[in-house]
């Protein structure tokens, strides 16, 4: 805790951020963040829940079939979250690491030991996981079976460990509530948003497992009565799930910012009416999915097994996006902006300039025969993070965004960006930066330009 006071007054301008150009740094890690939040909650926990659910409803009813279906779900389990879900969770810190270097260096002051933690129950739960799938023949009858049960019950605790403390650094992002004045770790763990959205992501890891291991249900399991069985346990946990991360989907979008909450619909890049639409019908196809699994789980049909996995990809998918998105201009709300820029330097870099601050900058003022070099330092250090030069995405790339611009155009919008823009983090610098700045770009775009015309 020392260690996070005598740090909280440093300036957080230690390292540049890696460019991905074309493709945009947002969208790299927003690709990488996505596939793994889709493996590690409905795959390493929903469908955890789910195996143990059919293995217990298998003893019940002393049925092999259905047990040996238990124990093949369990076998992708285990092989997709030991692979690419291992792999994209090691793939966001690499990539957060080089394109939000600032954040991360704040997050790790402040978590480094849930960190730890969460560290050592993903280790117990890769262990408990292995155990628990090779020993599945082993422990079949009598007492063993109902060992063997509860070492399923343990992965599915120790999977849930690890989303209780990875939802407290998440969540600490967007609302890290009285930290911004106490810099204690349990102000920050246990934000204003904590319990609703470790709510929402429990319930909905369940909601997206039932989800996607539906269609491979419909798919692969030819006997009616066997699939009929699987289906009654998906559809005591649609029952159970479904209305409880809508209660805790409300709960959370009580719970975050007035300013947040009015970014939604814009963080999806849709008009409200495209927004409310499509949200709707993948609500509604849930709930006729669950319907149609509790009143005829022989009759599901193909069309809506797929409807419903796409919908539940759908939905976690724009969560995370919108996560992230809304706490535009922040990436830490209220104390670091999305560039990795501390709120509260920012008189101070207006008056004693960008580059003299930045450690990594090579230039460290401006002069006439380095503007663009100049320009350049202050574009990596202050822009970079969201923008790129060109990209297929429009409203990132400035060969679009600033097309027909001119010098004078650019230096008078830089200061009041963040008025025109409320995603916009407020320019920090100096005049002479804003124009090293303005020069940098109209060369890179001229450049474009050129490149594009050949």
């Amino acid at each position: 805790m020392n260690l996070i006071k005598k740090r909280k007054e440093e300036d957080n301008m230690n390292f540049p951020s890696v460019d991905y150009t074309w493709f945009g740094n947002g969208t790299v890690i927003a690709l990488i963040a996505i596939i793994h939040v889709v493996i590690s909650h409905g795959v390493a926990i929903g469908t955890s829940v789910l195996v143990v659910s059919i293995e217990y409803r298998a003893m019940k009813k002393k049925n092999d079939k259905l047990d040996q279906v238990a124990k093949t779900m369990l076998k992708w389990v285990l092989i997709i979250t030991t692979t690419i879900g291992a792999m994209t969770g090691v793939g966001i810190w690499f990539s957060t690491t080089v394109i939000q270097p600032d954040s991360i260096s704040s997050l790790l002051r402040i978590f480094f030991w849930a960190w730890v933690v969460e560290w050592g129950a993903f280790i117990s739960e890769v262990i408990i996981l292995i155990i628990y799938y090779y020993t599945w023949d082993k422990w079949k009858e009598g007492e063993l079976k109902r060992k063997h049960i509860m070492l399923g019950v343990a992965l599915s605790v120790a999977s849930w460990v690890t989303m209780v403390i990875i939802t407290g650094v998440l969540a600490a992002k967007l609302t890290p509530g009285r930290w911004i004045e106490t810099f204690s770790f349990w102000n920050a763990f246990l934000n204003p948003t904590y319990f609703p959205s470790l709510g929402f992501r429990m319930f909905l890891a369940i909601m997206l497992a039932i989800s996607l291991v539906s269609f491979f249900i419909r798919w692969r399991i030819k006997d009616n009565t066997l699939r009929t069985e699987v289906f009654r346990v998906f559809a005591f946990w649609g029952a159970i799930s479904l209305p409880m991360t809508f209660i805790a989907g409300l709960w959370y979008l009580w719970a975050i910012p007035t300013e947040a909450y009015n970014m939604i619909v814009w963080s999806t890049g849709m008009s409200e009416i495209i927004f409310k639409s499509l949200n709707i019908l993948g609500f509604s196809i849930l709930i006729i999915f669950l319907v149609w699994l509790a009143k005829s789980p022989r009759t599901v049909p193909w069309i809506l097994s797929i409807a419903v996995m796409f919908s539940s990809i759908g939905f976690i998918g724009e969560f995370e996006v919108v996560r992230e998105t809304v706490r535009k201009p922040y990436i830490i709300y209220n104390y670091m902006y999305a560039n990795g820029m501390l709120e509260k330097n920012e008189e101070k870099l207006k008056k004693e300039g960008f580059l003299a601050n930045a450690t990594w900058a090579k230039e460290k003022e401006v002069n006439d025969n380095n503007m663009v070099e100049a320009g350049r330092d202050v574009f990596v250090g202050q822009c970079i993070t969201c923008h790129t030069i060109d990209g297929w995405r429009d409203t990132r790339a400035l060969s679009s965004k600033m097309e027909g611009w001119d010098k004078e155009a650019i230096m008078s919008f830089v200061p009041n960006m963040h008025f025109a823009q409320v995603a916009m983090p407020p320019f920090m610098g100096t005049e002479k930066e804003i124009e090293a700045l303005a020069t940098y770009i109209l060369t890179e775009l001229e450049e474009e330009e050129e490149v594009s015309t050949k």
